[in-house]
């Protein structure tokens, strides 16, 4: 018969999963710069891993558009191009606006608070001009928002794909780039959409904030 047991199972991770997640948190995080080229001897020494799960690893980054890799001739950090910004940026903001859209009518009142609060970091740092730390609560942010997503069929189909998008907005923003003024309205329209539960408006305010209807 099984042996009843009072500990709670324990999370087991793949080595491949364990390095896609250490070396997509240095792309984030900038300890990897784009275009930074990667050597397999030294990951394994990073990461403590043998060859094979980080070749995979990194396979499942370049899928995601996080890696660039050319046969015999580089693994490297994905070299975002700045002049498809404005594409990547309305791409995200379908995405996310879908996946906000979905998520907002069964959230629950704690939900929706711990959301206005998150806006509310947001909006501050918009006020201030703060784009490193817009950059980082506007992610988790919407991260909040994916988790929420009931459609687990969405989430997965989307997820990765968000993350690359994500990074390629992330390392070609600029001050030049930034639409302040996009992001003063959006986001209280966003918080408001929240508050009322109105899935509409939330997307509406979610494609402002992202300028799907600037031009290409």
């Amino acid at each position: 018969m099984p042996v009843p047991s009072a500990n709670p199972p324990v999370e087991r991770r793949s080595l491949r999963e364990v390095a896609v997640e250490r070396i997509r948190t240095a792309i984030f995080d900038g300890t990897l710069e784009p275009g930074e080229h990667l050597n397999d001897g030294e990951l394994q020494s990073w990461l403590g891993i043998s060859r094979t799960p980080i070749r995979e690893a990194l396979n499942d980054l370049a899928r995601v558009g996080l890696i660039e890799m050319a046969a015999q001739r580089y693994t490297r950090v994905a070299l975002p191009d700045p002049a498809q910004r404005t594409e990547v940026m309305q791409t995200l903001g379908a995405m996310l606006g879908g996946i906000v859209r979905v998520t907002v009518p069964g959230l629950g009142s704690t939900q929706k608070k711990a959301l206005v609060r998150s806006i509310n970091q947001v909006i501050v740092v918009v006020e201030q001009r703060d784009m490193a730390e817009h950059g980082r609560l506007s992610w988790e942010l919407f991260d909040a928002f994916i988790t929420a997503c009931p459609n687990a069929t969405l989430v997965a189909a989307t997820k990765d794909i968000i993350d690359g998008l994500t990074y390629r907005s992330s390392a070609t923003r600029t001050e030049e780039t930034t639409d302040w003024a996009a992001k003063e309205q959006g986001y209280p329209e966003l918080r408001k959409a929240v508050e009322a539960g109105d899935a509409i408006a939330a997307e509406l305010a979610v494609e402002n904030i992202f300028r799907l209807s600037a031009q290409l």
